[in-house]
């Protein structure tokens, strides 16, 4: 396949943004919901977070990264690491902050999950959907 060119790269960053805008706003409305109904943040938060990874992997995989080549079972089991591990990242800094007493549950959650978002960005470009880094055993076939 040819090199990325830098309207391509800056359209795959704008894409990636809308998606990532999306899954963002797919968990903090969820989230922020199911605080409103009196669920705890610190539950609230992961059943957010399995919603918008619905949203996210999709949207990366068939809207930014369509023409990556990767198949589908290694871009969602690379994602998934990255997902866990920005959730991971939105957990802990979500209860630090609600731990401080610095910030209320909304702006606590804002923060975490904002922080987080950048964190998958960057592990999602650079290594679950990048198709060149793929091992000889990783395409397998998947039946």
């Amino acid at each position: 396949s040819r090199p990325m060119s830098q309207t391509d790269m800056w359209q795959q960053i704008r894409r990636f943004g809308l998606v990532g805008i999306l899954a963002t706003a797919v968990h903090m409305s969820t989230g922020s919901t199911l605080i409103h109904f009196s669920v705890a943040p610190r539950t609230a938060n992961p059943v957010a977070f399995a919603v918008a990874f619905c949203i996210s992997f999709a949207g990366h995989f068939g809207y930014c990264f369509a023409g990556s080549g990767a198949p589908i079972w290694c871009a969602a089991d690379r994602f998934a690491l990255v997902a866990i591990a920005g959730f991971v990242v939105n957990q802990s800094i979500l209860v630090i902050l609600l731990s401080s007493g610095r910030l209320t549950p909304f702006p606590s959650l804002f923060v975490s999950t904002c922080f987080a978002a950048t964190v998958v960005f960057l592990m999602s470009k650079f290594w679950a959907f990048r198709n060149r880094d793929l091992r000889p055993d990783q395409l397998r076939n998947p039946s």
